[in-house]
């Protein structure tokens, strides 16, 4: 046993290593030529600022409705009887078979007949439709793994099933709300299709188009690319070693039942 916890390091610090190469390798090439001043031609000449911030409004009102539509909905399904839910749920499972490139092409109609171009909720209202799925599915997972009996004695006591839900499930859903709330984040942080299509102000752009901006005909300012990459991860670096301890509870969330 003893020498199994000694050999623990090593196992982990493999994975690590592999993981962190590319991590280094960005680093490493966003300081060639130029060193820091790659760096800071990315904030000052290119108006990364703004590509950020547009990034940051977009992510965090779609993970605010995400999370506003997929709870209630997932207590729903996970805690009343109501004809038709098995039907609603396999339709929720199908949903998530369509892949987001799949509906470009109906939503850029869509978006074009309401008159959404270079409007945040251009990107939005796509990104709540392609995230509530998996949210929805996570967080009914969860519930699952809350007794009914807590609804019951909160129903005895007076409450309710709008407070049972708001006063009991929803403190109990933090871990899944943290899980939830991140992979949304994420993905509409990463995400570069609609991100083009929808944004074409430069103004408007998001964090995942700045690469566009370092090719000037044949010409790819490499060194300068990967200091942009750099800052766009730190937020979502930062993120992580801000909240690990939630993620990483929310990663086993409704895992065990009882």
């Amino acid at each position: 046993m003893k020498k199994t916890y000694k050999s623990r390091p090593v196992i982990m610090a493999i994975p690590t290593i592999f993981f962190a190469f590319p991590l280094f390798f960005l680093i490493k090439t966003s300081l060639e030529k130029r060193g820091i001043d790659n760096y800071i031609y990315v904030i000052s000449e290119l108006n990364i600022g703004k590509n950020i911030l547009n990034s940051l409004i977009v992510g965090v009102l779609t993970v605010c409705i995400v999370v506003a539509i997929t709870l209630p909905a997932a207590f729903a399904f996970s805690k009343i009887k109501f004809k038709g839910k098995n039907i609603l749920f396999l339709l929720v499972l199908m949903a998530m078979m369509v892949p987001g490139i799949s509906i470009a092409v109906p939503m850029v109609k869509t978006i074009r007949t309401m008159g959404l171009f270079n409007n945040y909720f251009a990107l939005i209202l796509p990104y709540v439709a392609l995230n509530s799925p998996l949210a929805l599915i996570l967080s009914k997972n969860f519930m699952d793994g809350i007794s009914n009996e807590l609804m019951e004695a909160g129903m005895l006591d007076g409450c309710t099933v709008w407070k049972s839900f708001l006063h009991i499930y929803v403190p109990l859903a933090k871990p899944v709300l943290a899980i939830t709330s991140v992979f949304t984040f994420l993905n509409c942080w990463n995400e570069f299709v609609f991100a083009k299509l929808f944004m074409q102000k430069e103004t408007m752009q998001m964090v995942s188009t700045i690469p566009i901006k370092f090719q000037v005909d044949m010409y790819t300012n490499i060194p300068g690319l990967f200091a942009g990459l750099v800052i766009v991860q730190l937020p979502v670096l930062i993120l992580y070693l801000l909240f690990q301890n939630v993620f990483r509870e929310g990663m086993t969330a409704g895992a065990i039942k009882g």
